[in-house]
């Protein structure tokens, strides 16, 4: 058993855990590694995720200001309601971007799933809990597919999953022959998905337990251990014992059942399935994840940034949108804050190697 196979003391840096591990087996002592960049980029990048905290509590102050609304209970809940399938999926996306992968297809896997949740139980008439269960499981069969592509055929996963972007999308249209399918909204299933305990919507409850239970596996196992590790350095990785194509491979399927369960909340929600469900969800998770701190190299990120991000995103659009303006407008907004905090991410890359 290598030392990469133990579970790290919290706090520690696992890339450069794993990374010392493999010098250490190549004869290198601890003066040649006692500072490496990756330490010095770590300490840098969690001043940046205190400025992207406090920019947070800025805009809820800000929003607050600007309007009478904004601070109601029925707007709070209503936002963070709204991003609850984002903050879901979410998780699922730190754990790729983690590993250094990604996964553009979630937001037409979610509109393919909504559809053949609509098909078994609208028109097969199927128990909505088996056909939950079912979509799950084919949601975990997408993330296994494009994980497989991905580490037997080395294809990048941006690539894969571009196409897959448009293959899922294409098939929600030809199952749905384009039209929307709903049901009677009735028995503790859609009481469980679109409705709500002590004010509270099961939305919200739903999203916090899963950022909760991905936060433990990311923190506190031996899977987040080798997550951290395997997009931290790689080669380092391999040589130390780990199996960083099952580690990518686990990350791929998390994210699809993750996909699979938010399709089968949308629908509990809604109450119908529209073929153009999750259009531009996509760009609004993986936003959620690196304004939260994940870089796109991998070896980096939490949930709990993550939820952070995920906050800003409901701030951002909430109140753009008590102000007047469009969703698209809050879009736009979105797409530069992502921009500026890639921006800051390379500059603090940059600026780490170079000491």
């Amino acid at each position: 058993m290598t030392d990469a196979s133990q579970n790290p003391p919290s706090g520690r840096d696992y890339g450069e855990d794993v990374l010392g591990a493999a010098l250490a087996r190549d004869g290198l002592d601890a003066d040649d590694r006692s500072s490496p960049p990756q330490s010095r980029l770590r300490r840098m990048l969690a001043k940046r995720d205190m400025a992207i905290a406090a920019a947070g509590i800025l805009l809820f102050i800000l929003f607050s200001l600007a309007t009478d609304t904004f601070l109601t209970e029925f707007n709070l809940t209503n936002m963070v309601r709204n991003v609850s399938l984002i903050g879901i999926v979410a998780v699922g996306m730190t754990f790729l971007l983690i590993v250094g992968e990604i996964d553009l297809s979630v937001g037409s896997v979610l509109g393919f799933l909504v559809i053949v949740f609509g098909v078994l139980v609208a028109r097969l008439a199927l128990d909505p809990w088996l056909a939950a269960a079912l979509v799950i499981l084919l949601g975990i069969a997408t993330g296994v597919l494009n994980g497989l592509i991905r580490v037997l055929l080395n294809i990048p996963s941006f690539i894969v999953t571009l196409a897959m972007l448009t293959a899922y999308r294409s098939l929600a249209l030809i199952v749905s022959n384009e039209r929307p399918m709903s049901v009677n909204p009735e028995g503790t299933f859609f009481w469980l998905t679109g409705g709500s305990i002590l004010n509270i919507p099961w939305l919200i409850v739903w999203m916090l337990v899963v950022m909760t239970v991905g936060a433990i596996v990311l923190q506190y196992t031996r899977y987040g251990f080798h997550a951290y590790a395997t997009g931290g350095n790689l080669s380092a990785a391999n040589d130390s014992g780990i199996n960083t194509n099952r580690v990518k491979l686990i990350a791929f399927a998390l994210t699809g059942g993750l996909v699979g369960l938010a399709a089968v909340l949308l629908f509990g929600y809604l109450r119908v399935a529209e073929p153009t469900s999750g259009t531009g969800f996509e760009f609004r998770v993986i936003g959620a994840v690196i304004v939260g701190g994940a870089a796109l190299t991998g070896g980096l990120g939490t949930i709990l940034g993550t939820f952070i991000g995920t906050l800003i995103i409901a701030i951002l659009t909430g109140g753009m949108v008590l102000l007047g303006l469009s969703q698209g407008a809050a879009d736009f907004s979105i797409g530069l804050l992502i921009i500026t905090v890639g921006t800051v991410d390379l500059l603090l890359r940059r600026a780490a190697t170079r000491q």
